[in-house]
């Protein structure tokens, strides 16, 4: 089989899936009396001072609660890992990049939820455990944020939103700053941060029912909380993940240590993206979520892009090039 063809059979492959998930994801921003959204103490550290309120949708639904990894042993003695609904908890952690231009500093945020539920109507291309959603808030050198990257944290989904602080010369060719769609979901082209006064601004980021994909994110006064059952959060740092306590001591990874499946997630599977999906994305794993490693030796390679002569230069762990490769011209 030619490279000719080999792509055009990614391009009608990428085609269908988009479909399939454009139906499925039809934006609902309307509020709901089942709405939730989680707080947490705020204080000076950086983290915690651009930390997003994460507003969830339909909260009766246990899947839909963001949790805490957590372990336990089964009745064979083989440790199981699941995600505790009844202990939401953030994980943050700050990293560093630089360009030609300037230096940045990445405030990456992950959580996680039980599953995204079986459903063929609407159709849940994503149905597995343990899922994750990542939120990463680039600072340029005068602490200011300039983009949002949202992705789930098996690379997949991939969405950027700039802020009013973006600088003007570095936007992707063509970006639209009014309103884009993202596999479906209608999201913001550019987020206005100086019509808040920024001690008093907060992010809200919109998690969708069911698939756990972000429907919208916007901008605004603390005091729009009033308008929404809150819960508090524990704010954990990343790195706690590869220490899972056991009850009665002794702790386990969130993540695999095999070599086939070092740094996936435990218990992630993904039936309908490995069977649709990773005869042509050329990955057997496609869609499993995993660990974000600062290097090629601790983790899976977190590509964000299925086209498979495109792995290295997608990849999110080098941010930079990630960037580049996505037209932003940092």
């Amino acid at each position: 089989m030619n490279s000719y063809v080999k792509r055009l059979i990614f391009q009608l492959s990428l085609v269908l899936l988009l479909f399939l998930t454009s139906c499925a994801t039809l934006p609902e921003h309307s509020k709901d009396k089942n709405q939730l959204a989680y707080i947490a103490d705020y204080d000076e550290t950086i983290t915690r001072r651009h930390l997003p309120v994460f507003i969830i949708a339909n909260s009766n639904e246990n899947h839909n609660l963001i949790g805490t990894p957590s372990v336990k042993i089964t009745g064979e003695t083989k440790e199981e890992i699941y995600i505790n609904a009844e202990r939401p908890s953030i994980y943050s952690e700050i990293r560093k990049f630089s360009t030609q231009n300037d230096s940045y500093t990445n405030l990456i945020y992950r959580i996680h939820f039980a599953s995204v539920p079986f459903s063929l109507f609407p159709f849940h291309l994503g149905w597995g455990s343990n899922v994750g959603v990542f939120v990463v808030v680039t600072l340029n050198s005068d602490g200011m944020p300039i983009l949002y990257t949202i992705v789930q944290t098996c690379g997949c989904y991939l969405a950027f939103i700039p802020t009013s602080y973006m600088p003007p010369d570095a936007f992707p060719d063509d970006w639209n700053k009014e309103r884009q769609t993202v596999y479906g979901e209608s999201l913001p082209g550019l987020l206005d941060l100086k019509d808040v006064p920024f001690n008093q601004a907060i992010t809200l980021i919109f998690i969708k029912n069911g698939l756990h994909r972000v429907e919208d994110i916007t901008v605004s006064n603390v005091d729009v909380l009033m308008d929404y059952k809150t819960e508090k959060a524990l704010i954990q740092p990343l790195g706690s993940l590869q220490r899972l306590s056991f009850v009665g001591g002794g702790s386990t990874s969130f993540y695999e240590n095999s070599e086939d499946r070092k740094g996936y997630v435990k218990g992630s599977s993904k039936p309908w993206e490995r069977l649709l999906m990773s005869w042509w994305a050329l990955d057997w794993k496609v869609g499993q979520d995993k660990n974000l490693g600062k290097d090629k030796e601790d983790s899976p390679l977190f590509y964000t892009s299925l086209k498979p002569w495109a792995r290295d230069e997608s990849d999110m762990r080098f941010f930079s090039t990630f960037l580049k490769y996505w037209g932003w011209k940092l």
